[in-house]
């Protein structure tokens, strides 16, 4: 009971991520419904721009009577305007690596690695900086929490 655990157990769980047929069967099916359902609804949604797309180009499909044609106008807009905005993008990217090599090239003084002191800790996590420094070289602490799940004490 004084000793931790190994970092890493040889018998663990496996995810259910990894191992679906762990779930309980009502949630994987419920799930694939979900997901079916949701997919058909993302495809139904589509269609009235589809066939107001296709219209544009001159094939002969129903008119849907949806808000269709106005996506179908700001989709074409929107075409006008996408190289544009590629090409800000693209300038962007270009000037902030430009600026990170030339920051990497004359090195600043905020990049230095600077060690924080057993006080500067101490400040940071609002303890006392002696009782930091016991814990610090205790091999086993016996950690007690607030409400908040603040660390109150721990003792050797």
């Amino acid at each position: 009971m004084d000793e931790s655990r190994p970092r890493h157990q040889a018998r663990r769980l496996p995810l259910i991520i990894e191992r679906p047929d762990l779930a309980h069967p009502l949630r994987r099916m419920s799930a694939i419904v979900i997901t079916s359902l949701a997919w058909l609804l993302w495809l139904a949604m589509w269609v009235p721009f589809l066939f107001a797309l296709g219209r544009h180009f001159g094939y002969d499909l129903p008119e849907i009577l949806f808000p269709s044609q106005i996506s179908l106008a700001t989709f074409l807009a929107l075409m006008q305007v996408m190289p544009y905005v590629v090409g800000v993008a693209v300038l962007l990217y270009l000037v902030g690596a430009l600026r990170e090599r030339l920051k990497a090239r004359i090195g600043t003084a905020d990049d230095r690695w600077r060690p924080v002191g057993i006080d500067r800790l101490a400040t940071g996590a609002a303890l006392d900086p002696e009782k930091l420094a016991a814990w610090q070289k205790a091999q086993i602490l016996y950690v007690e929490h607030g409400p908040r799940g603040r660390v109150t004490n721990a003792e050797e």
